[in-house]
């Protein structure tokens, strides 16, 4: 989980914009101009695309990414984000999966031990997660988490009954040695010729190969 927690300094909007994002059509970048034509124009509501950004439903560049996509889905949309709710606050549903129905006095105190927040700025970022928790649905979440599949059991190998003596291919001889005529071996040899400036060194080495390789 990354400490970072992004939150808006008030959530009275914060699921009105979530309405007005299922709403609208996906644009190819959630920026502030695209939160105005939501018809959220408020300073306070501006934090909300950090907060998406944190949730991953945008990338870093605010574009919308498949989660997104997906919560546009008003018949997934509580389920999406009540996964991503569980993704991107992990270590606080490592410490109880029913993380979201405590209080946010009880998440408070959360906040403020794993961000080093403030009293103030934990109960924001508590508050905020209560709002986020309340338009999810965790039901939801739960029952489109994929099952693992059953292990298949192993297929014995079909062993075929045991053919005639007859049936099976003899061993074949070797080809003839005639039939090897147009074989042939071929020798690379390397000369490795001393640093010498005296062409008759040159002329002795390669006088002594050709009697010893010419027949």
């Amino acid at each position: 989980m990354d400490t970072n927690v992004p939150y808006m300094p008030s959530v009275t909007n914060l699921q009105k914009i979530l309405d007005a994002i299922q709403k609208a059509g996906v644009p190819e970048v959630f920026n502030l101009d695209f939160l105005k034509d939501l018809g959220f124009t408020s300073s306070n509501d501006r934090p909300v695309i950090k907060v998406l950004k944190y949730l991953g439903m945008l990338d870093p560049s605010g574009h919308p990414q498949t989660a997104y996509r997906e919560f546009v889905d008003h018949t997934k949309a509580k389920g999406v984000l009540a996964g991503r709710i569980r993704a991107a606050f992990d270590d606080l549903y490592l410490s109880d999966k029913d993380a979201h129905n405590k209080s946010a006095e009880q998440l408070k105190g959360w906040f403020k031990t794993k961000t080093g927040a403030s009293d103030s700025v934990a109960k924001k970022m508590a508050t905020q997660f209560k709002s986020l928790a309340a338009y999810a649905d965790f039901t939801a979440a739960l029952d489109a988490e994929p099952k693992t599949p059953e292990a298949e059991p192993e297929k014995k190998d079909k062993i075929e009954p045991e053919k005639n003596d007859k049936e099976k291919p003899t061993d074949l001889p070797p080809p003839p040695i005639s039939d090897m005529k147009g074989l042939g071996f071929v020798y690379r040899l390397e000369i490795h010729l001393p640093d010498t400036q005296n062409v008759e060194t040159f002329r002795a080495i390669f006088r002594a190969l050709r009697e010893e390789l010419m027949p």
